[in-house]
């Protein structure tokens, strides 16, 4: 009986194998094989290190959702629990003289945590049926019901067997039997098997022997039954998802790779070879979890996109396309690719995205949607001329003007003539320490020309030796970059790079975060290295510093704050505590809205959206809105152009212009700043 268990139990495991190992192979062929993008890593051995403790082994990222991510941990460190007891499951089933762990504490240990996760495991499986099939917890519908369905089964049915054969073992059927498992330890080391024997009568003799060989074999089916179809289901993630945290891009999240215009042929992404190999683990590492979807703010206000669906649906088409790929000549390779942009990818979600990262941010996973929804985007831009009209126009603006609106260039500087401001385009007088960088909204938009006003107020009240370039600045092109006219972009680029090396400029404060990260990062890619600061650090450290003093509220004031977070200075460069700090040492009376800092809901104006209409839905903006006025706010402070333009548009749409005032943070020090 031993020997014939033996050889079918590894013919089971060999084919299960077999399945799992050749399927992995056709899933990577697709991913080295058909893209033909490049892109370039560095080793960063510890960062790659620090991310696979964090967000696999740690599960850092699935906290964010704290109800499933506790659920999600638990059951991923009960199956590392379980890894051991299966290994030797499997080995002494095989080879029953061999002992894969010898004994003694470290396996009494091991087997004791085995025996209290396998009950934290069934825990977790009643919760997950209890959330997908009772609570139905929206972003869980729809998708994927039987793969979930038939994986819970199957881990439930690997727990209850573990401790059925456990049940027996203390029973002493297995006793007898060799290379059984588990025989020789304690019964305390086995706490929760204990507590289910004691609850059943004894069995023994061949009745006994004849259930430990029904559930054997039912406990090492189940178990063959998962090997072979992880890779064929959502659950590849469960390979695919260590492999590409560990894998990791060592650029910035959503960070837009440059076009190299003279070398590349293809630009953006129009079929599945403009995907990179690292595009292809994202899309293998998806487990639908959907907090990507229920985070976007296009998607909470009535719009079409799914960041979740953008990744499946690439995901189906590697899935479909690859196999045909892998066994086509040169010649049938164009007649296979068929393009991904209208069907399954429609261009209405393309333009929906606001690039503000919320799915990035959330996605356990480290998947990167942005950058492949502008790829998309190049793609319509750059290859077929197709983008809103509004954005074709804003183009032409930025290309004729310097700047996304019909202003004169000479007139960049004029809000600035009376405010005795060093002004580069007309003084040429490098003798400053920091350079402004006032950015196309603040620099004609008269609303944020106030914001540009309380700036310079507060840097002449620090003593600030500071300059603007005034006529010569042009676009940092982040409006470009973003929706995929990446050649408009680096030629704005290119002509601001040059006119800071002119003006020897080293380090640079902004109140635009698009601009920050442009300036930031982008312009770091193009090469130049240079201090950006944006406005909200640099008021902090005038403030720790005693450069500037603020005069508090009274405590008796009225006014009520809330600090709406700007995507670009939040997600994209981790600034959160520097306005909530300066806000607080004014005032106490501040309350935070349901949507903060990581989880912040967008204005609606990132991605370039700030000049498209908003036509489907809920405006994003009028939703902040209703969140700041749920917390009863008299004022919103914020640290964005953009976002100054949209919440302050949406409070007067409201009819919140006598409740509610938006005021950047410049506004708020400047207001406040004691005179001595």
């Amino acid at each position: 009986m031993m020997y014939l268990s033996s050889i079918l139990l590894l013919a089971g495991l060999l084919a299960a194998a077999a399945s799992f190992f050749y399927t992995l192979y056709s899933i990577f062929w697709n991913a080295l094989r058909i893209p033909e993008k490049k892109i370039k890593m560095g080793l960063s051995i510890g960062r790659r290190i620090y991310l696979t403790i964090r967000n696999v082994l740690l599960q850092g990222k699935l906290f964010k959702d704290s109800s499933g991510g506790i659920m999600h941990a638990l059951m991923f460190w009960g199956f590392v629990a379980f890894a051991g007891y299966s290994a030797t499951f499997f080995a002494r089933g095989i080879v029953p003289s061999y002992q894969l762990i010898p004994a003694g504490l470290f396996k009494d240990v091991l087997f004791l945590t085995v025996d209290i996760f396998a009950l934290i495991v069934i825990v977790d499986v009643g919760y997950a049926v209890l959330r997908r099939w009772v609570i139905k917890v929206p972003r869980y519908q729809g998708y994927n019901g039987f793969e979930a369905s038939f994986i819970l089964f199957l881990v439930a049915t690997l727990m209850v067997t573990y401790y059925a054969l456990g049940v027996l073992r203390l029973d002493g059927v297995s006793a007898g039997i060799t290379g059984a498992i588990m025989e020789g330890i304690p019964a305390s080391y086995t706490p929760i098997s204990g507590f289910f024997a004691s609850l059943f009568p004894g069995i023994s003799g061949s009745s006994g022997l004849d259930l430990y060989w029904i559930l054997y074999g039912i406990h090492a089916i189940d178990f063959i039954v998962f090997l072979a179809y992880i890779p064929t289901s959502k659950h590849l993630h469960l390979v695919a998802a260590p492999l590409n945290v560990l894998l990791s891009k060592d650029t910035k999240p959503a960070q837009i790779s440059l076009i190299d215009f003279e070398q590349q042929k293809r630009f953006g992404a129009t079929d599945i070879r403009d995907f990179s190999w690292k595009d292809y683990m994202d899309f293998y590492s998806c487990t639908e979890c959907g907090r990507c979807t229920y985070n976007c703010p296009a998607f909470l206000t009535g719009k079409t996109l799914s960041p979740r669906d953008i990744i499946w649906d690439l995901r189906k088409v590697v899935m479909e396309e690859g196999p045909k790929l892998r066994h086509a000549g040169i010649e049938e390779k164009d007649k296979i690719l068929t393009p991904v942009i209208g069907e399954p990818i429609s261009e209405e979600d393309l333009w929906s995205c606001t690039t503000c990262m919320a799915c990035v941010e959330q996605c356990p996973v480290m998947i990167d949607h942005v950058e492949k929804i502008v790829d998309m985007r190049r793609s319509l831009v750059l290859n077929q001329g197709k983008a809103p009209k509004e954005t074709i126009e804003t183009y032409t603006n930025m290309e004729m003007y310097g700047s996304p609106w019909i202003n004169d260039p000479s007139t960049r500087g004029d809000w600035a003539k009376d405010l005795n401001v060093n002004i580069l385009s007309e003084s040429q007088n490098d003798d400053f320490d920091i350079l402004y960088w006032v950015g196309c909204v603040a620099s004609y938009d008269r609303r944020n020309q106030d914001i540009a006003k309380s700036i310079v107020k507060i840097l002449q009240k620090a003593g600030v030796r500071f300059a603007i370039l005034g006529s010569e600045e042009k676009c940092t092109g982040d409006p470009a970059k973003r929706t995929g006219n990446e050649y408009l972009a680096q030629n704005l680029a290119t002509a601001n790079i040059e006119t800071l090396n002119r003006h020897k400029v080293h380090k640079v404060i902004t109140g635009c975060p698009h601009c920050f990260n442009s300036l930031k990062n982008d312009y770091k890619e193009m090469g130049l290295e240079m201090d950006v600061i944006h406005h909200t650090e640099f008021i902090n450290q005038l403030i720790s510093l005693g450069k500037i003093d603020l005069k508090a509220l009274e405590s008796d004031d009225k006014e009520k704050f809330t600090y709406h977070d700007s995507c670009y200075l939040g997600r994209y460069n981790k600034i959160y505590e520097e306005p909530r700090t300066i806000i607080k040492t004014v005032t106490s009376n501040f309350e935070e809205m349901e949507m903060n800092k990581s989880k912040g809901l967008c204005c609606g104006a990132g991605g370039g959206r700030l000049w498209m209409n908003e036509n489907v839905g809920t405006k994003i903006s009028h939703k902040r809105m209703e969140m700041a006025d749920k917390v009863n706010a008299t004022t919103v402070v914020t640290a964005c152009p953009y976002c100054m333009i949209m919440l302050d548009d949406a409070r007067r749409v409201m009819g919140k212009d006598e409740k509610m005032q938006i005021s950047d943070i410049s506004e708020f020090v400047a207001s406040r700043l004691v005179q001595n």
